[in-house]
């Protein structure tokens, strides 16, 4: 019998962090800690790889620099499609926060990044920057 009832699968889910500020833009935001990485989908790169189809969550939260804005793109690439924005984030000066989240459905071996698209983010040993992500429900029948 094919369902939810007694189906086992294999869990994904990641947790990241940094400690240090990053202001190189257009580029995937790298992460120095990986807080859990279970299904080995994360790397310190930045890039998400989805060992599995199914529909993902993922959310980050970050905090801009003093003297800079910091903004960040959520961004995939597919079979199909080359990198596409999801969404974004934007922080102001004076170390303001902000987040976004986004549930998607992914193939296996489409990719995630967070993208740097303005300013500097800042962090420290405080781990201001936490990314997570993971596998809510794998698509089984294809």
């Amino acid at each position: 019998m094919i369902g939810y009832v007694d189906v086992q699968t294999s869990p994904v889910y990641f947790y990241a962090q940094k400690t240090s500020n990053f202001g190189t833009l257009n580029a995937a935001i790298p992460f120095d800690l990986l807080r859990l990485n279970v299904g080995n989908a994360m790397n310190t790169s930045g890039i998400f790889v989805a060992p599995k189809p199914g529909k993902y969550f993922f959310s980050y939260s970050g905090l801009s620099l003093n003297t800079a804005l910091g903004g960040v793109e959520l961004q995939v690439r597919t079979a199909t499609v080359d990198w596409s924005r999801i969404g974004n984030a934007f922080g102001s000066v004076n170390f303001q926060t902000f987040s976004l989240q986004a549930n998607l459905d992914l193939a296996k071996g489409d990719q995630i990044r967070l993208l740097l698209v303005e300013g500097t983010i800042h962090d420290t040993d405080l781990h201001f920057t936490n990314y997570v992500g993971h596998l809510l429900e794998e698509e089984i029948i294809q």
